[in-house]
């Protein structure tokens, strides 16, 4: 199974992102845009994982969203990495302190998982679009300026989300598989598990 863990974004927040996204398609740039219903923010990439290892992951899961309380985030400004050059990644930008110390704690026990810690620095973000060529990204990196700081709206998390990822020619689905809620809060709503 191809596993990450992930923060939800509200519906209307998803659709704003979607209406940018739709501008940001007049560029004439090969991207593969991230269907609204699939835009979230990724805590943590986790690969392929044994079914054998959902329940350590889950209970890692809720001990790194335990002592946290809810919070909220602002998704705001378009930007891509590389910042220079010819873009891979378009994303929104997310503002949240409190996802820093979660995502610390998250790391550090799936790393006694054996899950390696990421090497980068984490930057919170919402994965807009993944650039699939060179040709027109002069044009898609003028787009992106013109909206680089549009406002999406705010969040609030009350939960982090286990995903199972299954790639497909059409693009991805991804599938809520388990939820730990943050100092008890209350997620966005649905199914607690399978």
């Amino acid at each position: 199974m191809r596993l990450f863990i992930a923060i939800a974004l509200d519906e209307d927040v998803r659709q704003r992102l979607a209406e940018a996204q739709c501008q940001l398609a007049a560029a004439p740039c090969k991207v593969k845009w991230v269907e609204a219903q699939n835009l979230h923010l990724t805590l943590k990439f986790l690969g392929e994982v044994e079914e054998g290892g959902l329940e350590a992951i889950a209970q890692a899961m809720t001990e790194a969203a335990a002592p946290a309380a809810p919070f909220e985030m602002r998704i705001a400004g378009v930007g891509s990495f590389p910042p220079r050059g010819v873009p891979r990644v378009v994303w929104a930008g997310v503002e949240a302190p409190d996802v820093h110390p979660l995502h610390r704690r998250l790391e550090g026990i799936l790393a006694r998982l054996g899950h390696e810690p990421e090497k980068r620095g984490f930057r919170p973000h919402v994965t807009m679009g993944r650039v699939k060529g060179r040709e027109g990204a002069r044009q898609l990196r003028a787009l992106i300026k013109t909206i680089a700081g549009r406002e999406f709206g705010r969040c609030r998390v009350g939960e982090i989300v286990l995903m199972r990822s299954t790639l497909s020619p059409t693009g991805p689905t991804y599938t809520p598989l388990r939820r730990a809620p943050l100092a008890g809060g209350e997620g966005a709503g649905g199914d607690h598990g399978e």
